[in-house]
């Protein structure tokens, strides 16, 4: 649920009922994945009689399956984000802020859309790899498969690199916005 909460954030749940829950509340539920339980915390879109229906804020698209009761693990009331406690936004302000964050979602991506040629030509101009010099922060670690180097740009691993592979990992310059929750 991008948008709403980061990772490291530290979530408090209250144990609920299915006739408590509302749309537009953030619960948290499981799902089952080959020989593993998974948790996820989505919205919930639409009650039905079958189960919830449900989706991250970060996506535009519903969850294929509906949410039975007894994956239902509870509500997220408040989140913990380095010593700040916040209330998540529950119910209609839920909803509220999920519109919110799916209008923010759209807008990007027309802007991408329409942005793209020209930043293809700066990118190929070579004026901004002149002009720009962020700060990057190289960390080294010793790991069981050999050593790697992290380089960090504002607490944002930008590249990997595995020194006994000869390996990089390098993140995209321009994310794409189609990546869900």
């Amino acid at each position: 649920m991008k948008g709403t909460f980061k990772p490291g954030d530290k979530l408090t749940i209250e144990k609920i009922p299915i006739n408590q829950v509302r749309k537009g509340d953030a619960i948290i539920f499981r799902i089952a994945k080959k020989d593993e339980d998974d948790f996820v915390v989505h919205r919930v879109v639409d009650l039905t009689p079958n189960g919830l229906v449900t989706r991250g804020d970060n996506s535009r698209k519903q969850d294929t399956e509906l949410v039975a009761e007894e994956n239902i693990y509870g509500r997220v009331i408040a989140y913990d984000r380095k010593g700040n406690i916040c209330r998540t936004w529950n119910g209609r302000l839920g909803m509220m802020r999920a519109g919110a964050l799916h209008g923010r979602l759209q807008f990007t991506q027309i802007l991408m859309f329409f942005l793209r040629k020209p930043y293809l030509m700066i990118r190929e101009s070579g004026i901004a790899a002149k002009l720009w010099r962020p700060e990057i922060e190289i960390i080294r670690f010793k790991t069981s498969n050999g050593p790697l180097i992290k380089y960090v740009h504002k607490d944002i691993t930008v590249a990997i690199y595995w020194t006994d592979k000869n390996r990089w990992w390098c993140r995209r310059p321009c994310p794409t916005a189609t990546s869900g929750s």
